[in-house]
């Protein structure tokens, strides 16, 4: 996918683990995560932590064919340019099971940038969100500077693991 993405990312878009111990979660950022079990299959990266008073979550971007889950937002109004943002699915600590680290990559924190949020406290509600996003992504995406008044504009697409590395 090509785009005229804009060079920054707003900082209130991109990860910060302020005050959140990182030291005191299983897993790191940047590791690709393999969920496995009887009804599931699928990989995610680790992009993001936070924490409230439910718990510690970590946010996983899926993947799916070495694509990452993402979308583009319209910036501007005039001259409107693309956000390429990736879309997060926050599973607490508690309902992180049955994964293995399949690798971990060098990734760039200041490349990303959030653009969706979901939240799953177990691996069903993981595989939901793995599964929707495949849905939304089969739709034909509306161009970024096209449906700017639109109700249900299509910003949902991929981008290759690349475009965050370091």
């Amino acid at each position: 996918m090509t785009s005229n993405s804009s060079d920054s990312i707003p900082e209130n878009m991109q990860p910060n683990w302020t005050g959140i111990d990182i030291d005191k979660i299983p897993v790191r950022f940047g590791q690709a995560l393999k969920f496995k079990n009887d009804s599931l299959d699928l990989t995610a990266v680790i992009l993001d932590f936070d924490e409230d008073e439910g718990g510690k979550w970590v946010g996983l971007c899926f993947i799916d064919r070495d694509k990452l889950f993402g979308r583009q937002i319209p910036k501007g109004m005039i001259n409107t340019t693309c956000l390429d943002l990736l879309d997060l699915t926050y599973i607490q600590i508690d309902g992180l099971h049955d994964f293995e680290i399949v690798e971990t990559l060098n990734l760039n924190k200041n490349k990303i940038g959030i653009g969706s949020i979901s939240t799953a406290k177990n691996l069903t509600e993981l595989a939901r969100d793995f599964n929707d996003g495949i849905e939304q992504r089969k739709k034909e995406q509306t161009p970024c500077n096209k449906g700017l008044t639109n109700f249900n504009p299509v910003r949902e697409c991929y981008y290759d693991i690349g475009k965050i590395k370091n």
